[in-house]
């Protein structure tokens, strides 16, 4: 049992040192470029129910260094409270809100629904066309960035990825975003297309072949399904490392995450089960670390140690990622992702759980609607709150 107990421990060394590496790699490759080109661009922006950081979202558009065409909101009901309040701060922005109403949805997710309904209004004026999430605060670089690869042709869809801000909230949402902020941080293999639906850039020519409000006539999720059909079609894909977006994050926790795995199941399942596969022998390996340590195994106190060290080191590279890309991390937040890196035990469980807990949850909730799913194509509305029941 001796092998195995080191084998397991060398792993979990390696597994550290190895997320360590691809942080560096990361950080030294991250560079920040706008759009050479002119072009007109229109932006889509699905949204349900009461939007609280709206006024800061639209600010963020305000302050675009390229210059958007349009805003168009997609929502479920003219009665939705977004509409009011999007319609209430449309003056804030330097381009025309325009919005769609999608109606209820019911064999495909309402997200889905509400950006095919945005789809029909994209016109022969649109270069490209952004789709983006209600929660992000997109830097003054943002769109030119997005859309430039577009733009000069070089490729056909651009997409980027999320960086959590935890604020000051509590443990689990401090373990959920150093955990994805690892994964922010890993490479994008070719061969492998996965969009991120809170940014990802589209051009013209690219949505004909793509035709999204078919595909979303019956899907669990946006952007994972238009990946996997600009895969098949060939289209070329860039996922800029520069494009990590900010969003507050001090309501994502366990329930969260494990929603995003359950979408990485259905459509790309070699993802999640990579990922429990390492996050298994890494739970294990330190486990058997930490009970040799509590029994006065130098050896495996000095593992202990290294794993510790370069966890700290991971941090120190998400600190100088969040500062490039013009989001710095607070003195709160640093602080929190410090005990975060001290508790490898912790950070590394609730990985194992949420993605173990995903692999046979078949009820999904966005926005106060419960989805009941068989498949990606196989979904029903479960239960719905509807907006004349929630008093508007």
């Amino acid at each position: 049992m001796i092998w195995l107990f080191w084998s397991l421990g060398s792993v979990s060394l390696l597994i550290a040192l190895g997320f360590l590496l691809l942080s560096i790699w990361h950080l030294r490759s991250l560079r920040r470029a706008g759009a050479d080109r002119a072009g007109r661009v229109s932006l889509i922006l699905a949204l349900r129910g009461n939007q609280p950081g709206l006024a800061a979202l639209f600010a963020a558009l305000a302050a675009q260094e390229f210059s958007a065409r349009r805003l168009i909101i997609a929502l479920e009901s003219a009665n939705d409270p977004a509409l009011a309040q999007a319609r209430a701060l449309a003056d804030r922005l330097p381009f025309p809100l325009e919005w769609v109403i999608a109606g209820e949805a019911q064999a495909t997710a309402q997200k889905c629904a509400n950006l095919a309904a945005a789809m029909a209004l994209i016109d022969e004026h649109d270069d490209a066309v952004v789709v983006l999430d209600g929660d992000i605060r997109p830097q003054a670089y943002w769109l030119g960035c997005l859309v430039g690869p577009i733009l000069d042709g070089r490729y056909d869809i651009v997409t980027g990825y999320r960086w959590l801000q935890p604020g000051r909230a509590g443990w689990m949402v401090q373990a959920i975003a150093w955990l994805d902020h690892a994964v922010a941080l890993l490479p994008r293999l070719k061969g492998i297309t996965v969009l991120w639906g809170g940014s990802t850039a589209y051009s013209a020519a690219a949505l004909r072949p793509l035709d999204l409000p078919r595909l979303y006539a019956r899907q669990l999720v946006d952007d994972l399904s238009a990946g996997l059909k600009a895969r098949a079609l060939g289209l070329r894909v860039l996922t800029r490392r520069a494009l990590l977006v900010p969003l507050p994050s001090a309501s994502r926790g366990f329930g969260f995450y494990r929603r995003q795995f359950q979408y990485g199941w259905h459509y790309q399942p070699a993802a999640p089960a990579i990922g429990l596969g390492v996050t298994t022998l890494h739970a294990l390996g330190i486990i058997l670390l930490l009970a040799a340590s509590f029994i006065g195994d130098g050896l495996a106190q000095l593992g202990l140690l290294m794993i510790l060290l370069l966890r700290i080191a991971a941090l120190r590279c998400h600190i100088a990622v969040a500062e490039k890309i013009s989001s710095p991390m607070t003195g709160a937040e640093i602080w929190r992702q410090a005990v975060m890196a001290l508790l490898p035990p912790v950070t590394v469980l609730i990985l194992f759980l949420v993605i173990l807990s995903s692999v046979a949850a078949r009820r999904m909730r966005w926005r106060d609607i419960a989805y009941d799913i068989a498949g990606p194509e196989k979904l029903s509305v479960a239960w719905r709150r509807r907006f004349d029941d929630a008093g508007g």
